[in-house]
């Protein structure tokens, strides 16, 4: 038999290549390598790998330093900080455009509502990315911004606020009509302490968070 027909016959009973379908699958395993690899970094190293000292003590230290210093300014100057307060006011109003379409008390609950909802949205999409620090820094945000919805609420009853596009008759005050509308304005010194208490809680928790990440970041 010539050696060439016989080389041609072993070679068309092998069965056909897939190089498209091996390619892909190669490609899908270098890729999630990767993506493990990135994940045990973040974590603090991997397979006995060495962690950094920003992985193990300065991320987390840092965290904790900006919850500290938002509680302490939160807390010292009557629930306003600049900047960070003024971006709290925008998603304020911005909560009550959203919900133009709504009863008025709906309305008038969405501004306060949306300022505590979008750093607590924020938070948890850290949360499932497994960036603990960055969740530490936007629970701190949330509890500001719920301390800030706390200071409003104590005006109710008093009046002294100086509202955004109010005629100074107190018919824009969101938590005066809102609890009034409800029966409550008498209860607002004790919804305004309960409201406090969960933004302080919040804070509370954000440090522990810290602590806890410190701790087992340096033990790993």
């Amino acid at each position: 038999m010539n050696p060439r027909m016989n080389g041609i016959n072993e070679s068309s009973r092998r069965p056909p290549a897939r190089p498209d379908l091996d390619a892909w699958t190669e490609a899908l395993r270098a890729a999630e390598s990767r993506h493990a690899r990135g994940r045990h970094a973040a974590r603090g190293g991997a397979d006995g790998a060495p962690a950094s000292l920003w992985t193990t003590t300065l991320r987390w230290c840092l965290a904790a330093a900006v919850a500290c210093a938002l509680a302490w300014l939160t807390y010292t100057r009557d629930g306003w900080i600049p900047l960070l307060s003024g971006a709290d006011l925008g998603v304020h109003e911005f909560g009550h455009l959203v919900f133009f379409w709504s009863p008025r008390i709906w309305e008038q609950f969405a501004g306060s509502f949306m300022q505590v909802t979008l750093p607590l949205v924020v938070c948890v999409y850290f949360w499932r990315r497994g960036d603990r620090a960055a969740v530490i820094v936007t629970l701190a945000w949330a509890a500001e911004s719920l301390n800030n919805v706390s200071v409003y609420i104590h005006d109710a009853t008093r009046m002294v606020l100086p509202l955004f596009n109010d005629d100074g008759s107190g018919s824009g005050h969101d938590w005066h009509n809102i609890l009034g509308e409800l029966g409550l304005l008498g209860h607002t010194d004790q919804i305004t302490a309960l409201v406090r208490g969960l933004s302080l809680a919040m804070f509370l928790v954000a440090l522990a968070l810290a602590m806890q990440g410190l701790l087992g970041a340096r033990t790993t």
